[in-house]
């Protein structure tokens, strides 16, 4: 066997290595380019939907917890009772002292009739004007209807001249001026107790003397915390909506 010496000048020829070919990169599983703003939106959203239903809810309660639209209602239907700050009484038909009861039914008249003039600017009476005395003919059908819608179907035991206004018997009616006196307090409806199906409301009287002023001479709205006296309303509605009083004590 013939063997060349090699020379020591001479490498030895290796042969070439075979190129690697790059690995290729393994997909992650469920790895999608878009998913972290994706979950972060989602939570977003989630949190905003959290954020709303607990503003909701907080609203939802503030409506229900707040009473001012059955106050102003109340206000509004009590107010020819509780301006003439009438004695206690359990029932309207046999108040000992009907008299008070009897002025606010008149009172309601008159204060309607008032109010009315001034927001329809008419000067022209809806009742038939005593010339004399410029004072309102008020049919007595009129005044039991009043009485009725202030304290219930009861009955009227006497009519008679009652304060400013004069019944004439013989006529059945009542004279009655344009503007009537009241009792010389200011009513504040303080309280509201649910009492089965009405409520128990609690009137506070402030003194005309105890009513303060402001710079330009406008009355400011007195508290119950400034009164003296109170009175509990027991109020029930009837069928048709109204509001009617059904007894006063006294506090």
């Amino acid at each position: 066997m013939d063997e060349t010496p090699i020379r020591q000048d001479e490498q030895p020829i290796e042969p070439p290595k075979p190129e690697k070919k790059p690995a290729k990169r393994k997909k992650k599983r469920g790895h999608i380019r878009y998913a972290a703003p994706l979950g972060f939106l989602v939570l977003l959203f989630a949190v905003v939907g959290v954020i709303s239903t607990i503003v909701g809810g907080v609203n939802l309660v503030k409506r229900w917890a707040d009473d001012t639209p059955l106050r102003e209602e109340l206000s509004l239907a009590l107010d020819p009772v509780m301006q003439l700050c009438p004695p206690p009484f359990d029932d309207a038909g046999t108040a000992e002292d009907q008299d008070t009861l009897l002025m606010a039914a008149i009172y309601d008249i008159a204060e309607t009739e008032r109010i009315r003039q001034l927001r329809e600017k008419d000067d022209t009476c809806v009742y038939e004007l005593e010339e004399t005395l410029w004072r309102m003919i008020v049919p007595q059908a009129d005044v039991e209807a009043s009485f009725a819608a202030l304290f219930g179907e009861k009955a009227i035991r006497e009519h008679k001249t009652v304060g400013e206004a004069e019944y004439d018997a013989a006529k059945a009616c009542y004279y009655v001026p344009l503007t009537l006196s009241t009792s010389g307090y200011v009513p504040v409806l303080d309280t509201l107790k649910k009492q089965g199906d009405g409520y128990s409301v609690r009137v506070a009287y402030v003194s005309n003397a105890d009513v303060a002023y402001d710079l330009r001479g406008n009355a400011i709205a007195p508290t119950a915390a400034m009164s003296k006296y109170a009175q509990w309303f027991t109020v029930e509605k009837t069928e048709d909506g109204r509001w009617i009083v059904v007894s006063v004590t006294a506090e």
